[in-house]
């Protein structure tokens, strides 16, 4: 049933990821712009190549839609909306470091565990 589940939800993600990218609208510029600054900054971290520059920006520009939309089909469900999110982004995770070379991989791991402890020591 859980399996079930989780394949619901990543169609439906998927599907709401795919209208957001049909709207040129002014949200999906804002997306573009976030996916853009989030990918400057790993590229600063972790020093990017241009292949994997490219390859990241989409992969964050994807991650944002998919956490937007997460958001938007569960407005009244904060559960399904956190394991959506969660999902999206350990499924984020699992393709970064397919893109990462083991050192980079290291030095975002690293970046990211001491994010972490600075958020919860606030």
């Amino acid at each position: 049933m859980k399996k079930l589940t989780i394949t619901l939800l990543l169609a439906v993600l998927t599907l709401a990821s795919q209208r957001l990218l049909a709207d040129p609208g002014n949200g999906n510029r804002d997306l573009q712009t976030r996916a853009s600054a989030m990918t400057r900054s790993l590229a600063g971290q972790v020093h990017l190549n241009e292949g994997q520059y490219v390859q990241v920006k989409a992969l964050n520009l994807r991650l944002l839609q998919e956490m937007l939309a997460a958001r938007a089909v569960f407005v009244h469900d904060s559960e399904m909306q956190n394991q959506a999110i969660a999902d999206a982004q350990q499924q984020y995770d699992y393709e970064l470091a397919g893109l990462l070379q083991p050192a980079q991989l290291a030095l975002y791991q690293q970046n990211r565990a001491s994010r972490t402890a600075l958020n919860a020591g606030h």
